[in-house]
């Protein structure tokens, strides 16, 4: 039987997703006996650890990876906070998280938008990195706010800096905050400020802590990363370690999830208030069976006037808005739900199970049943 040790702090959501990866590769293994900390597995005390044959670790610190290097035994990062790069390291994309977030907000119709980082660790500077690259601008140009981990970490200690940048803004603005503890902080500094969000600001964070999300006010909009992936194939990577099949220093990203939209930015920014509206109204109701006639309905300009600014600021029609709606909520409920393809198709109001295959086909070049094969591991 072999010793897996299992070093994580078990302290967040995170922690618990990964945990549930691993857990589900040992259970196909067979003789894996999996020790991390709490009750649900074997102890990993001192002394335990010194006894396993390999190890899955969230190495935060330099510190840290030394000690799990002093083990002798391989080990496989989930974190890659280190500077050493001692090992082999299975972790969520970073830049493709910064991608989906500005794709995110560009959606939304922002313009101006901000970062809020953590200083001196890569998976912030991937982050931003691929921010900027989805909104088309240099990193240089975007307003921001860094401060180290720790700074972040204490949610409830106002802070000058923070609230004089904030007042600075030019807003209405977007701002992507590196994680959940970011955007609580930023939260909690605009409601001292009396800044509204999301109409003045909208803030999007990553983790998904639907704890902390949720009990925000408002509550906050944040990217999944798909943490039982990382566990699952960090197990996969450390299983072909001990059986010889894989040498060297190997790194696999894992893309994230969606986003998972809260009250922090469920609103469309566009100059023409028309527009804006019929979004706002798409966005709440494109799977009840709205059509484009009930969007015209709604406003307070003829049909024609509105299909013309539509197209002018959203460079399609009010039904093909509608239809990329509802595609978008498909494929969520396709890669998230147990749902059947023809309770997928009902649930987003497509009508038939007919139209839904063809439209979906049409976007995505794949039939729904290839897409959830291919999007989920498990």
């Amino acid at each position: 039987m072999k010793q897996i040790g299992l070093k994580l702090r078990f302290q967040d959501g995170y922690d618990m997703a990964v945990a549930s990866g691993v857990v589900q590769y040992a259970r196909a293994k067979g003789d894996w006996q999996v020790r991390g900390q709490g009750p649900w597995f074997f102890s990993l005390d001192q002394e335990a650890l010194s006894e396993c044959d390999a190890l899955i670790a969230r190495i935060e610190d330099d510190q840290e990876a030394l000690f799990c290097a002093s083990l002798g035994i391989p080990v496989v990062d989930i974190a890659g906070s280190s500077s050493l790069k001692l090992f082999s390291q299975v972790r969520n994309d970073d830049y493709q998280t910064g991608v989906s977030a500005g794709t995110y907000l560009k959606k939304l119709g922002s313009k101006n938008v901000g970062w809020c980082g953590v200083d001196h660790v890569h998976w912030a500077r991937e982050r931003f990195v691929g921010f900027a690259s989805s909104v088309s601008m240099n990193p240089s140009d975007i307003v921001s706010f860094s401060r180290p981990l720790g700074w972040w970490r204490q949610l409830y200690e106002p802070s000058v800096e923070l609230d004089a940048w904030l007042q600075t803004l030019k807003k209405p603005i977007s701002l992507f905050c590196c994680n959940d503890l970011s955007a609580m902080k930023v939260e909690l500094a605009c409601q001292r400020l009396s800044i509204n969000i999301p109409i003045e600001v909208m803030v999007l964070g990553v983790d998904n802590e639907t704890l902390l999300c949720e009990l925000a006010s408002p509550s906050i909009s944040s990217i999944q990363p798909d943490c039982k992936t990382i566990g699952y194939e960090a197990s996969a990577m450390l299983d072909a370690m001990l059986g010889g099949r894989q040498s060297g220093m190997h790194i696999r990203r894992i893309a994230p999830g969606p986003v998972t939209e809260r009250e922090s930015t469920r609103l469309v920014l566009c100059e023409d208030e028309q527009v804006a509206d019929a979004l706002r109204l798409i966005k709440a109701r494109a799977t009840s069976g709205l059509t484009a006639s009930d969007v015209a309905d709604e406003a307070t300009i003829c049909r024609r006037a509105l299909e013309m600014r539509f197209r002018r600021y959203r460079k399609r029609t009010i039904w093909e808005e509608i239809t990329t709606e509802k595609l978008e909520q498909a494929c969520l409920l396709l890669k998230q739900s147990n749902a059947t393809i023809t309770q997928i198709s009902e649930q987003c109001g497509f009508g038939s199970i007919h139209r839904f295959y063809s439209l979906f086909k049409r976007a995505y070049r794949m039939t729904p049943s290839q897409f959830r094969s291919k999007k989920l591991r498990f």
